[in-house]
């Protein structure tokens, strides 16, 4: 393929710029959703092992070739769902830092963030986070890229004096995220273990307190305003 060529078709000359290719780039971005749509369909009724890429395509309604045009193998595919879905997390988690100042506030708000993130994604965490997964060392990347970000903002946060610097951030980062990972995807596998309050509330206070009330603040929550 020249220079001078579309991307979504080898041997057929589209000059980059004119009408053709322009009118080109929206369906190639629309054939590349529906890929991913059926992809994410696929990997949630049968997993990564038993989903290919012949599959995929076919459950999108393409040949197997459109599927190479725009990804190498399955667990690309996988991959740009799993960052697809980590970079609107990062997003909510980042604004949060932002917009809030108080401690309680901004851990609380961002449990709530991350339980309706593990709803929306629930197979997906169930995929990345089975034990021998294929694409296990995808859900590495991802959990590695949130810690850097909570890392980032912690520094941030001390330099700002919202937070104290009793702590290495890194090694804070990891313990936050790791901590994030193995209960939402322990939550995710089955949402009767633990009602969604509970998984907020707890994340919270353990965050905040760790295991055992801080002076003067009792071991449960305030209860929510909604409550029954």
């Amino acid at each position: 393929m020249t220079p001078t060529q579309s991307t979504e078709s080898a041997g057929t000359s589209i000059p980059r710029g004119s009408k053709a290719a322009t009118e080109r780039a929206p369906r190639s971005q629309a054939t590349r959703q529906r890929l991913l749509e059926a992809g994410r369909e696929l990997f949630a009724e049968h997993g990564p092992h038993e989903v290919t890429s012949h599959a995929i395509a076919a459950r999108a309604g393409y040949a197997s070739g459109t599927f190479y045009l725009h990804f190498k193998d399955k667990l690309a595919l996988f991959r740009e769902l799993a960052e697809n879905a980590a970079s609107e997390l990062e997003d909510r988690l980042r604004a949060l830092a932002y917009d809030e100042t108080d401690a309680y506030t901004i851990v609380m708000s961002q449990a709530e963030v991350l339980v309706g993130f593990a709803e929306d994604q629930r197979e997906l965490l169930r995929i990345m986070f089975h034990p021998g997964s294929e694409v296990a060392n995808i859900g590495s990347g991802i959990l590695e890229r949130l810690a850097e970000g909570v890392s980032q903002r912690r520094r941030q946060a001390v330099a700002a004096g919202l937070a104290q610097d009793c702590f290495d951030s890194d090694v804070l980062a990891q313990a936050i995220v790791g901590m994030w990972a193995h209960v939402l995807a322990w939550w995710a596998e089955d949402p009767s273990r633990a009602s969604r309050d509970a998984i907020v509330d707890t994340l919270t206070h353990f965050q905040l307190h760790g295991n055992r009330a801080a002076t003067g603040i009792a071991c449960r929550l305030p209860e929510r305003e909604n409550s029954p």
